[in-house]
């Protein structure tokens, strides 16, 4: 059980999990500025397209920011096209898994969007953690510090 705490509890996850949660707020609320401003002042007809168009690009910049300085450590905006391309691989990944609940029979689109939270979200670090900041995974991994201490003890046993 420690293992399994030390393994995917393990803090920089933890950040990112917590980092995503501001992200989605931060998301909603721009969204919802970019929405009442195209909505009730400019008076636009559907103006969910616009706000939400520029709510995501808002949105990505800011994701990205607050990924690379508090989960990643990263300050590094020359990372931002890899950022987008995981973003967008993700996107897909996760339109993709809610047509694939529906086609399998569950038209409950809240019920899949929670779902694919999960899997996306899991996905979405692996791929930032390896392809955009460069770090390994580490929940994907054992801990390897634990694992050289154990291979030290049955060396000094078999001694």
């Amino acid at each position: 059980m420690k293992e399994f705490l030390k393994r995917y509890f393990e803090p920089q996850f933890i950040r990112f999990v917590l980092v995503a949660m501001l992200n989605t707020a931060f998301g909603l609320l721009i969204n919802y500025v970019f929405l009442f401003i195209f909505e009730q002042l400019f008076k636009l007809n559907h103006a969910y397209v616009v706000s939400n168009f520029f709510a995501t690009i808002v949105s990505i910049l800011f994701n990205f920011k607050t990924y690379g300085i508090l989960v990643f450590k990263n300050k590094d905006n020359k990372l931002l096209l890899r950022f987008l391309a995981v973003t967008t691989f993700t996107y897909l990944v996760n339109i993709g898994g809610i047509a694939l609940l529906e086609h399998i029979g569950s038209h409950n689109n809240y019920l899949n969007l929670t779902i694919m939270a999960v899997p996306v979200g899991l996905l979405n670090y692996v791929l930032n953690s390896v392809f955009v900041y460069k770090k390994k995974a580490r929940f994907l991994n054992i801990n390897r510090k634990q694992k050289t201490n154990d291979l030290e003890k049955e060396n000094l046993e078999n001694k």
